[in-house]
């Protein structure tokens, strides 16, 4: 049984310009309560999956959920959550985010432990791929006035 993170040649190549929530997070879109996401491993601007400060992106609420191993994208709902801003964009050992670096996520991620179990959760990956050592980006955002 491998259980070594997948090479960027192994993960779906993705659209730059929408970042995907999943669908228990809809409400709080809808009513800009979201304003910073983790993202694991380094997604700089022009890096595999990164996003550029000042970009902006559309929102998708994920309908089913995608997979890299088995190169199924996820798919959106129809419904337009709008657009956001990138503010700003960091890398960072989870092992050095402090408190306020939570301020503005989603009600279940609020500290480094949770951050841990909710990556792991959403993106299948083992506790021994999201030690302290392990970089995330860290996405503030604001939201795009239509």
């Amino acid at each position: 049984m491998s259980s070594s993170v997948q090479t960027t040649e192994e993960k779906l190549n993705l659209n730059p310009n929408w970042v995907a929530f999943r669908k228990i997070y809809s409400d709080l879109l809808k009513d800009h309560k979201i304003t910073v996401i983790f993202r694991p491993e380094k997604r700089l601007c022009g890096d595999f999956r990164g996003y550029c400060e000042g970009q902006i992106v559309n929102i998708g609420v994920i309908e089913k959920v995608g997979a890299d191993w088995g190169k199924l994208p996820p798919q959106f709902l129809d419904e337009s959550f709008g657009k956001i801003r990138v503010e700003s964009i960091e890398a960072r050992a989870i092992g050095d985010l402090k408190k306020e670096d939570f301020v503005g996520s989603s009600p279940d991620v609020f500290d480094v432990v949770s951050l841990k179990y909710h990556l792991g959760l959403i993106y299948n990956l083992a506790p021994h791929q999201l030690t302290d050592e392990s970089v995330v980006t860290v996405i503030k955002f604001s939201y795009v006035q239509e």
